[in-house]
């Protein structure tokens, strides 16, 4: 079944975040080098995104004790064909993600 996806990506501190509508619901997924994190499934894009921000700027700072960037760093641009690849192979092969 071919299923309805649109959204948008953005880059923070080396983590690519995604934030994907599917129908009627925000999902958030936020990757790196041997990282991923599903986040809470929203339901406006305004809140998938603020939730992102969030949970990417928690991981950096206490996980990775790093310094943290301005959200303003975070352009976010559509996401692209090759994003739904990522989309499909990180959420669809993990039977019971980890949600922030």
């Amino acid at each position: 079944m071919f299923r309805s996806m649109s959204g948008f990506k953005a880059q923070y501190q080396g983590l690519t975040v995604l934030v994907i509508e599917e129908f009627n619901e925000w999902r958030v997924l936020i990757y790196g080098a041997g990282t991923t994190i599903h986040g809470a499934r929203q339901f406006s894009e305004a809140k998938a995104k603020e939730h992102a921000m969030t949970v990417a700027r928690c991981y950096i700072q206490d996980q990775k004790h790093g310094e943290l960037a301005s959200l303003d760093q975070m352009a976010w641009e559509p996401a692209t064909p090759e994003d739904w690849l990522v989309w499909g192979a990180r959420c669809n092969c993990i039977s019971d993600p980890i949600t922030l």
